[in-house]
Order: C-alpha cells, then structure tokens, then sequence
C-alpha cells in the first residue's frame, strides 16, 4: 500500500506541476505563491478526498471525494491534451491564450463525455459450447464506494435481468469496508442464482477484516484457491495474491475433469500457457479496466500482455473484462462499463 501511495502521489505531482505550468504560462498568469499553493492542493487532493471520505462517511465528504477524484480524471485529459499541443505548436501557430482557452475546451467536453459513458452499463456475450445448458454472468472492478449505490444496484438488476445461473465476482467488489460500504453491500442478496466470489488487489488495499463472513451472511460465498462443483460447471477461484509461479502445481492437486467446462476466477489475467496446461476451458479476469481513461490505455498496455478482450491458446480462452465500475473518477473513455454473460450450451448430438 505504500509503495501504491508513492507511485500515485508522484505521478501526481509531476502532472500536476506539468499542468498548472503549461496553463499559467498560456494565460499568462505569473508563477508565484497562487501556483506552487495549487501544486500542492492539488497532488494531495485525491488521497485526502478518499481519506476524509472513508473516514467521515458523510455527504460533505462525498462531494468532496467526487470532485477531487473529477479533477484527476479532468487531469488527465488536460495533462493528454496540453501533450499534443506541444507537438502541434511546432507546425501550426496559436496564440497562447487561444491554445489555452481551447485545451481547456477540448478536455472538458472530453470529461463530460467520459461522465455520462461511465454510467451506461453494458452486456457483453460470450457463448462456448458445453456439456450444459447454464448461463454464468461475471461482475469485476465495482470498486463500491468509487461508485454510487444507485449504479450498484443499477449492475444487481441489469445482472438479474440476464437470469443467470451462477454470477461470478471476480474481485475489487469494492474500494473500502466502512460502515456505509457494509450496507450498499446488502444488494447483493437480491442477486439470483448462485454467487461466486474472488478477492482483488483493492480487498487486499482495505484490509477488509471480516470480508469472508460478511459476504457469507448477504449468500456470497468466497472462494479461495480451491475448486467447486457447480450447476454440471467446475469452478476454480484463486486469491488475487496468489503467486502466478505456483499455478501450475495448484491447478494439478485440483480435480480437473475433462468431461466438464471448467472456469477460473481470476482478478488478474493469468498466462494462457499455464491455463491450456491445465485444461481449464475458459478464465474470467478482470483489473485492468482497459485502460478506463484513453489514453491511459496504452499505459496499461504496457503492463499486462491480456489488456481487454477475449484471448485464445490451444482449447483454452481468457476473457478480461473492462469492469463495471470505476477507479477514482466515475469516467470511461474509450472503455466501456460492462458486466459479462457467458452462455454455455450443450454440443449437439
């Protein structure tokens, strides 16, 4: 957690700094002690906006939790635009204040935008053949307490919608486990069919003491790198802190049986070569968002070779999931907001 807090706050200080400089200088605005006050305010405003929020719980801190998490996304699209000012201004000449006036333009249609597309939650289908009839519908990347309860329950009823056999929740369910988390967690016992869940790398951030029984009481029940029986279906979830190196050996004490359509739960996307080994027909992941914000997609990209979409190795598939939710700004662009519907059917005979 520290060393996420370091990463996050340094990236936030050189984009901030980088930002204000830039604009201060367009509008020729003199860099004094205004300036170096809003470097500061603003590369720790995000954490103290989750902080004061995760502590107070109240509406004055929600709004302040929202529009500092706003202005990291609004941030980044300054930050990305001022990026390609710099190379135009070598070809094409715009008045300084002009450039500005329109940088900001651009990047804040661009964050309305990325607002609105945020709360459109998507189906995606996915469909295999099998040696049953069941649909399984995958929810990741909520990250509760980013969100609004009103979109929680929005991803309980478009999920209830699909009428699924068994939901999978492949981990960062939520960002906190504070008392007004614990109760917009009570949707989920709205959720049909049976349901499955898998920690990520957020759980792990809360240190949700608890979690286990918790989701235990709401008809969730937490699978930790073991392998269930259900509906016909053979399910696997692994801890998102499970080594990737020990796969191999996990997956071999389990009792695969070919005859069946085995799943894994995975927060993260796992190499398509240990999974084919394994014979495990199809992984649902998710934690990369796809990239949530363009362009930070091609960040992520960098990181993780399964980004988003469906992959394919041998008989074996990997499915990683945008995520329904969203981390930090309630923004999307160029990522969708999405829940996954797999539909099993039988070969026919």
């Amino acid at each position: 957690m520290a060393k996420f807090l370091t990463i996050i706050l340094s990236l936030s200080f050189v984009i901030n700094f980088y930002v204000l400089f830039r604009l201060f200088g367009l509008f020729a605005l003199k860099r004094k002690i205004l300036f170096g006050i809003l470097v500061v305010i603003c590369t720790f405003s995000f954490i103290l906006g989750i902080r004061f929020h995760s502590s107070a719980g109240t509406l004055f801190s929600k709004i302040v939790y929202i529009t500092t998490n706003t202005w990291l996304g609004f941030l980044w699209l300054l930050f990305s635009t001022l990026l390609i000012y710099e190379i135009v201004r070598f070809f094409i000449k715009v008045r300084p204040a002009a450039a500005g006036t329109g940088i900001l333009i651009i990047a804040g249609l661009a964050t309305l935008y990325a607002l609105i597309n945020a709360q459109i939650l998507r189906v995606k289908t996915l469909t295999f053949d099998a040696n049953v009839d069941c649909n399984i519908v995958q929810i990741s990347d909520v990250h509760l307490g980013c969100v609004s309860e009103k979109f929680f329950k929005k991803v309980i009823e478009k999920t209830n919608e699909l009428n699924p056999d068994i939901v999978l929740i492949t981990g960062d369910l939520l960002e906190d486990f504070i008392p007004n988390t614990r109760k917009d967690l009570q949707a989920l016992k709205d959720l049909k069919g049976t349901v499955l869940f898998v920690t990520g790398n957020h759980e792990r951030y809360s240190k949700a003491g608890g979690l286990t029984e918790y989701l235990t009481s709401l008809n969730v029940k937490v699978i930790h790198d073991q392998l269930l029986n259900c509906s016909k279906v053979q399910i696997i979830g692994i801890d998102d802190d499970t080594d990737e190196m020990i796969l191999g050996g996990l997956f071999a004490g389990m009792n695969i049986e070919e005859s069946k359509f085995c799943i894994l739960m995975s927060h993260r996307p796992v190499d398509l070569q240990i999974l084919s080994r394994a014979k495990i027909d199809l992984t649902l992941a998710g934690h990369t968002h796809a990239g949530q914000i363009f362009p930070f997609n091609f960040v992520v990209r960098t990181h993780y070779k399964y980004m988003y979409g469906l992959y394919k190795h041998n008989n074996s598939y990997l499915y990683v999931t945008s995520g329904a939710g969203t981390w930090g700004p309630r923004m999307r662009l160029g990522s969708p907001s999405e829940i996954v519907l797999v539909k099993l059917r039988k070969i026919a005979e």
